[in-house]
């Protein structure tokens, strides 16, 4: 999977309809698109919404969320507070179909945490997107105080 960057103003349809942007989705699924009957009808795709920190929602292909959750399989029953912890955070995913055009539908119990209505923001993350109300994007990262040097420090390159 390439590396998945850029920031790509949107809508929410009526709907509560979106298009994930041509060169994200295309980076993202990589031919991992599932086509119906003959080849002439339009590929579906399948993808897993999360609630993510600081009200984003965060979207990864099944098999970028098998693996980063993997270490995950190793917590034991026996742990009660970390088991009681995975089982509740799983609760937060739900896998998300794209239509026959390729719009998926935001599921109003991720539009509502995100505080999406209709203006949205739609970034890369390096293995996965999120999905950004546009006044919650702006507010958190306040693209005029954007120091990249400081960035870059504290990312250790």
């Amino acid at each position: 999977m390439q590396i998945l960057t850029g920031a790509y103003n949107h809508t929410v349809d009526a709907k509560n309809r979106i298009r994930i942007p041509s060169k994200l989705r295309d980076d993202l699924l990589e031919d991992k698109s599932v086509a119906e009957g003959d080849e002439n009808v339009q590929k579906k795709y399948s993808l897993v919404f999360h609630r993510g920190t600081d009200n984003c929602i965060e979207v990864y292909t099944q098999e970028g969320l098998n693996e980063i959750y993997a270490p995950f399989r190793d917590i034991k029953h026996s742990d009660r507070a970390r088991y009681s912890a995975l089982r509740q955070y799983m609760t937060s995913f739900e896998t998300v179909e794209s239509d026959p055009q390729g719009r998926f539908v935001i599921p109003s119990k991720f539009k509502q945490y995100a505080s999406i209505n209709k203006d949205i923001v739609i970034c890369g993350n390096v293995d996965h997107i999120e999905i950004w109300a546009k006044e919650v994007y702006d507010e958190y990262f306040n693209e005029g105080n954007l120091d990249i040097n400081e960035l870059v420090k504290i990312l250790g390159n």
